[in-house]
């Protein structure tokens, strides 16, 4: 199923900031605050007045700023929605920092008034206070928009991982798409040869054919499905190569128990099966032999589909030239695995080789 991100779920994500945690981090800012205010007053001379209590006032102060960061993060956010001109949203802020300003500067007059022995003049403190404030406001501006830039860029590197998904999983099935009126073409092509000759055989085969289609299509979305099913469906397709040529063809499949569940891409098989009995067993009037193995080698999983033919000649046209059976493999490899699989063409002593390594991943794990 593919899902769209929007921009109204990745606003609406980004907005989620408990009021708990702005709290806890003004209060902590009291704390500390009020600490050296109280410090720098018993170091200053004779000990405060019993009324002057610098660590409450500072608490005082950080807790309005708390009470007030929800707004400021929401103006904050609708400048950086609303305008992209830095003089407009410069002027915007000015405007939300003389009301805040004048805010606190009132809630201090009101708080020293209370608390301290010693209260200031609301007008003098409007003047005092304003670098203090403007620092602050500064300070929570910036950790907003950096906090939102964040999540943006977490958000976007989540979306683009998504697509890059979805257009792998899409190029996969539409190389997919390409094996089936390819081995379809092939399947029927060897029917038809047998249809006057034999047609009880060319019968049986078109009902094989039959079985293998449906398989095909009932797994047609899965990308990767476990190497005993895939097994199971080359040898179906190596059921109809023995009804062409008969006794010439011998076929051994040597499956390690414990590579039985690692998950492999669909129909991997078929088309490395179909190059080996074209080119090792159809050419030759003596009988000829495939064989399909695999192991588990380290965090690998080894397969290799060996055939008794004449391999190639690196002066002649040879085997591993793509057709669309083995560069469609080769493509859906890398589409799934990228550079952490390989596909290998060799001669080997009696025959040819064809050798694929892919990341070993159980289809428990990857799930």
């Amino acid at each position: 199923m593919t899902q769209t991100f929007t921009p109204t779920a990745t606003t609406d994500a980004r907005r989620r900031i408990p009021f708990v945690a702005i709290f806890a981090l003004w209060t902590l800012w009291g704390l500390w605050t009020g600490n050296q205010s109280l410090l720098a007053s018993l170091a200053g001379g004779p000990p405060p007045a019993p009324r002057a209590n610098p660590l409450a006032l500072a608490l005082a102060g950080a807790w309005l700023w708390a009470l007030l960061t929800p707004g400021l993060i929401w103006s904050t956010r609708r400048i950086h929605d609303s305008t992209s001109a830095r003089s407009t949203r410069l002027a915007l802020h000015v405007a939300i920092f003389a009301v805040v300003h004048v805010i606190d500067v009132t809630f201090y007059w009101f708080a020293s008034d209370l608390i301290a022995s010693n209260p200031r003049p609301w007008f003098p403190l409007l003047f005092s206070l304003v670098s203090y404030n403007a620092l602050t406001y500064i300070v929570v501006a910036v950790a907003i928009t950096a906090l939102d830039a964040r999540e943006a860029l977490r958000a976007r590197a989540a979306r683009e991982n998504q697509l890059e998904t979805q257009l792998a999983l899409a190029q996969f099935h539409a190389l997919r798409a390409q094996l089936h009126p390819h081995f379809l073409f092939n399947a029927l092509n060897a029917i038809s040869s047998l249809i006057h000759s034999d047609p009880a055989r060319a019968d049986r085969m078109l009902a094989r054919v039959s079985d293998l289609l449906r398989i095909a299509i009932d797994t047609a979305v899965k990308p990767e499905i476990p190497l005993a099913d895939e097994v199971e469906f080359a040898k179906r397709y190596l059921e109809i190569e023995r009804m062409r040529y008969g006794d010439r063809l011998d076929v051994r499949v040597d499956i390690g128990s414990d590579t039985a569940h690692a998950l492999v891409p669909n129909m991997l098989l078929q088309p490395l099966i179909e190059n080996a009995v074209r080119h090792g067993v159809a050419p030759h009037a003596a009988p000829g032999r495939v064989e399909v193995r695999s192991a588990r080698v380290g965090d690998d999983l080894s397969i290799v589909v060996t055939d008794t033919g004449d391999g190639f000649d690196d002066t002649a046209e040879t085997r591993d030239t793509p057709g669309v059976g083995i560069s469609t493999t080769r493509a859906r490899l890398e589409t799934l695995y990228g550079a952490s699989q390989q596909l290998v063409f060799a001669n080997v002593p009696g025959g040819f080789e064809t050798r694929i390594s892919l990341p070993f991943r159980s289809n428990g794990a990857a799930r």
